[in-house]
């Protein structure tokens, strides 16, 4: 599939998901996908080759969030768990515009080098921070603790270790969302426990069909009430072995 037809794609099925998406959004997002297409063979990114089905099962998939969790704010700082690849976190930013900075944290240090290369290119390095750190370590340290406004994270850790990584990371009155799937109603009660712990509520889930039989999406809402211990997060490794609400 070549650009053009490829961003128009985007924007019809963006739209019919709610998202309304600039040109130049698009345009972007669309060479993020050329850079990870031809970094994948140094730095095994995805699994997915096909330009079709990565428009759904990365980008659509990392923006339907904005148009479950409207509205948004002009100006905001959203920080990416795991980023990997860059998914949800570029497709937010970029779609979200200059008014949001972000952070995207990445531990494996390969990745972490393909991020810092794809926020270069794509003209993101005056907004967006990549990390080379695991989320503990960042949860800890005085310049990222509670200081996003928004934390996402795509196919990271069960809900009760991903809230201890991302909710130390949230202001209170901010929003933790956790790209999950249909399974994650066995993850519900102990996430409902961790979160009361590190000053957290579960929202909800919202639920999305990805078109062409890509499944379903569900989106898992977590309010930032109550500032996080200082004992949260634990040392890294610790919230996986010894998961909080279990």
């Amino acid at each position: 599939m070549d650009g053009p037809r490829w961003q128009d794609e985007l924007a019809r099925l963006g739209a019919a998901c709610g998202v309304r998406l600039s040109r130049d959004a698009l345009v972007a997002m669309w060479r993020h996908w050329e850079l990870v297409r031809q970094a994948t063979g140094r730095f095994n990114l995805t699994a997915i080759r096909d330009d079709a089905e990565a428009l759904v099962r990365h980008y659509l998939d990392s923006l339907v969030l904005l148009g479950i969790a409207g509205p948004w704010a002009a100006e905001g700082f959203l920080a990416d768990l795991g980023s990997g690849a860059g998914f949800p976190g570029i497709p937010l930013l970029v779609a979200l515009g200059p008014g949001w900075r972000g952070l995207l944290l990445e531990s494996q240090v390969k990745k972490a080098a393909f991020l810092h290369e794809a926020v270069t290119v794509l003209g993101l390095d005056g907004r967006v921070t990549v990390e080379p750190v695991r989320a503990e370590e960042a949860g800890r340290t005085g310049a990222w603790r509670e200081q996003a406004d928004v934390v996402v994270a795509r196919a990271v850790a069960p809900l009760n270790v991903l809230l201890e990584y991302g909710l130390p990371l949230l202001r209170v009155g901010g929003r933790l969302w956790a790209y999950k799937g249909p399974r994650v109603a066995e993850e519900w009660e102990a996430g409902g426990r961790a979160a009361a712990v590190l000053g957290g509520r579960l929202v909800g889930p919202r639920e999305v069909e990805l078109p062409g039989g890509a499944g379903r999406r569900v989106l898992v809402e977590v309010l930032k009430e109550e500032p996080t211990p200082a004992a949260y997060p634990r040392r890294a490794g610790l919230p996986a072995r010894r998961p909080l609400g279990e």
